[in-house]
């Protein structure tokens, strides 16, 4: 069971859809620049958005820090 946490959001500018969530007491990583990513805002891991799965956004952060995923329409 994963812990419930938040998480800042951060969406590509040429593809909305894509996006590396970042928990708030992490360090962003490099490769998120201004230039290419675009704050979206913060979520919890209780009540994701849809396309984001807790278990493997966990998962992901301790192997690298960050969690791509694609954000699905509702």
């Amino acid at each position: 069971m994963t812990p419930y946490c938040a998480y800042n959001v951060f969406s590509r500018k040429r593809q909305p859809a894509l996006r590396c969530a970042v928990r708030q007491d992490r360090p962003v990583p490099s490769f998120v620049q201004g230039e290419t990513w675009e704050f979206g805002g913060t979520v919890w891991s209780e009540e994701p958005p849809t396309g984001f799965q807790p278990e493997t956004a966990h998962q992901a952060m301790q192997l690298t820090g960050y969690y791509l995923f694609h954000a699905l329409q509702a």
